[in-house]
């Protein structure tokens, strides 16, 4: 595929030209060219070519096997690129179709030829790439479609409001925000500049409160761990709790890794101290208590805004547009002869593309999630609005 391109028309490999491949294959001439390094034309292949060792059934299979690839790709004609997004028909699937949207008029006279059409809630066999899904138990099934069509998907989002702690990736699948275990641990490192900016010994233990709900997921547990020994090189002392209403004053700051649905009470149980916690998982609910709960909040949110005051749908709105702009980037890279190989090539290949008010994202092999970055919010019940505090 390197030295004749994945569609056969020919390219240039360690300075030499690989010749178009042309023609329906024969068995007689296929085997003439594998076994004996001749081609249909009775001459010897470039001495480069290898020469292999085959069976009769699989040369079989291998004729069955040339005989469909080439076919059409699903979502890729020669005027339109289909790009598929799961949404849910709320404010937030709006945002995120705005953001994608955004993103494509950048080319709206399309890339190399092919506009970029958005699919919403496509079948996976409906089109070329997925971007931006937000991601939700419910995606489960769809997810798994995905990958037995070997649709690549770039930047999906988690659902606001659903405590997910899994980092595992799906087949392909090009994550923009930092794993749940960094955001975790970013959590006690904010706590820790928090305490050193009001401490007068930067090297005493700080103590915390750690809430969580009790679960039986591997996911939680090994994030558990994680943040133990992350504790222990920031000079913290975390007291576990498992959440119930009759869990202990503090008066510590405390990270909670609950249930959003139990905010309010975890708030009122835990003294006066701050209290940190993601953006996502606790969703819209912590716009939703008093104003001096709220005022105790310090959330973290695993992606830049381009505004320093926003709603949580503008947020996504704003990642949205950023996995749009990695995608239009990529096939910029990968060149008008575009297969699903190319683009995964491109994407792991993308070094340090930097969308203006979001932040650079590099991928590589092995490496498929493309930012770092982050911010700390305050919330401001009153307005409905989060404010940023400090980012990253």
């Amino acid at each position: 595929m390197r030295c004749h391109g994945s569609l056969g028309q020919g390219k240039e490999e360690g300075g030499l030209q690989a010749p178009p491949l042309a023609g329906k294959p024969d068995r007689q001439h296929l085997q003439r060219a594998l076994l004996d390094g001749v081609g249909s034309n009775g001459q010897f292949l470039h001495p480069l070519m290898p020469r292999y060792h085959i069976d009769a059934a699989d040369l079989d299979d291998l004729l069955a096997y040339l005989s469909v690839i080439g076919k059409d790709t699903p979502g890729l004609t020669d005027t339109v690129l289909r790009v598929g997004v799961s949404l849910p028909d709320n404010v937030y699937g709006a945002a995120i179709q705005a953001g994608l949207n955004k993103a494509f008029d950048q080319v709206a006279n399309g890339v190399y030829g092919r506009k970029l059409e958005l699919l919403v809630n496509p079948a996976p066999d409906q089109v070329f790439v997925e971007v931006a899904s937000l991601q939700s138990g419910a995606q489960a099934t769809t997810s798994s479609r995905i990958e037995v069509n070997q649709l690549a998907v770039i930047g999906p989002l988690p659902a606001p409001g659903l405590d997910s702690f899994s980092d595992a990736l799906a087949q392909d699948s090009f994550h923009l925000l930092p794993p749940v275990r960094e955001q975790a641990s970013a959590l006690l490192v904010r706590a820790a500049l928090d305490a050193h900016g009001v401490a007068s010994n930067n090297r005493a233990t700080q103590q915390l409160t750690l809430i969580y709900d009790q679960s039986n997921d591997p996911a939680l547990h090994a994030l558990l761990k994680e943040l133990r020994e992350q504790a222990r090189a920031n000079h913290q002392s975390l007291r576990e709790q498992i959440w119930s209403a009759k869990v202990s004053q503090s008066g510590e700051a405390v990270i909670y890794l609950g249930s959003a649905a139990n905010l309010r009470e975890v708030l009122a149980a835990t003294g006066d101290g701050l209290v940190y916690a993601s953006a996502i998982h606790t969703g819209p609910a912590s716009l939703q208590l008093p104003p001096a709960q709220a005022a105790r909040l310090r959330l973290l949110l695993p992606w830049r805004t381009s505004s320093p005051v926003f709603d949580l749908p503008a947020a996504y709105n704003d990642v949205a547009y950023a996995a749009g702009m990695v995608l239009i980037e990529t096939l910029k890279r990968s060149g008008r002869q575009l297969g699903r190989a190319e683009l995964l090539q491109q994407l792991n290949q993308l070094r340090d593309f930097t969308v203006p008010g979001f932040g650079t994202i590099s991928f590589h092999s092995g490496q498929h999630y493309g930012s770092r970055g982050g911010q700390l919010l305050t919330v401001d019940v009153e307005h409905g609005i989060f404010k940023v505090l400090r980012r990253w």
